[in-house]
């Protein structure tokens, strides 16, 4: 009795579908579906864009990394700046020194410029007392 119950409501499932058809089929107008073109320059500045913040992102976590560390003995202070504390305190940075060599990479694209004249700022990060440590897993410069 269940078999048949059950294959009566498929039956009729089966009627109401096969009904809408019609329904479906008496559209005068077709749906009209906007397409964007693309041409090849606007793909080309598209796919310059996605490559670009890739780069950017790969930089960004190359440089996560090397801050990243684990005791303060694993940090250093090297200049992020051609000029280093000639340009005060933000031209240092703490970084792990295992990935020296990786900043040194890093940094060479920086454009050389010219330094101020004059003495070393000798403030915050660029104090005699200033030493890099290790806080949260992330290289900083106490002073």
């Amino acid at each position: 009795m269940k078999l048949k119950i059950r294959e009566a409501i498929l039956l009729v499932c089966a009627l109401a579908a096969l009904g809408t058809i019609p329904v479906f089929l008496s559209k005068d107008n077709p749906i009209e579906v906007s397409v964007p073109v693309l041409d090849a320059a606007k793909l080309a500045a598209k796919e310059a864009k996605a490559q670009k913040e890739a780069e950017e992102s790969a930089a960004q976590a190359a440089m996560r990394r090397m801050v990243s560390c684990s005791v303060n003995e694993d940090c250093i202070i090297v200049d992020k700046d051609p000029c280093g504390c000639l340009v005060g305190p933000e031209g240092v940075t703490a970084i792990n020194a295992a990935y020296t060599l990786d900043f040194n990479k890093f940094q060479s694209s920086l454009v050389t410029k010219a330094c101020p004249e004059g003495a070393p700022s000798t403030e915050r990060e660029c104090s005699p007392s200033a030493q890099a440590v290790c806080q949260d897993n992330v290289c900083r410069i106490s002073y």
